[in-house]
């Protein structure tokens, strides 16, 4: 009889990569992404669609703990680049096959 698997996670480790982004040759991981972080990240959203440049820097700034005086520095279009990078990164299905680990690069 074949044993079943299991899987295993903790409220402490993610079991995924973190995601990583470079700003001025240092890099940033993000925070945990718990629903905690998305429910904070949420509050800026509405605020900035509607356009507001310092809810958007918000966002990053609770997504990755970048100093602000750091993201002030950065084009409104890279930290909106930022933001769609890292939401296609969490949405991103998980490789299955060896080959689709390569391609992705997990």
């Amino acid at each position: 009889m074949m044993e079943e698997k299991k899987l295993i996670l903790s409220t402490q480790k993610s079991i995924h990569k973190a995601i990583e982004v470079e700003i001025d040759g240092k890099t940033y991981q993000n925070r945990p992404l718990s629903r905690a972080t998305f429910d904070e990240v949420k509050k800026h959203e509405k605020a900035a669609l509607k356009g507001d440049i310092e809810a958007l820097y918000k966002q990053v700034q609770i997504l990755y703990g970048v100093d602000m005086a750091v993201l002030n520095k950065l084009d409104i279009r890279d930290v909106n680049t930022l933001l769609q990078y890292t939401m296609t990164q969490v949405s991103q299905p998980l490789a299955t096959t060896d080959k689709e680990k390569a391609e992705k690069n997990v």
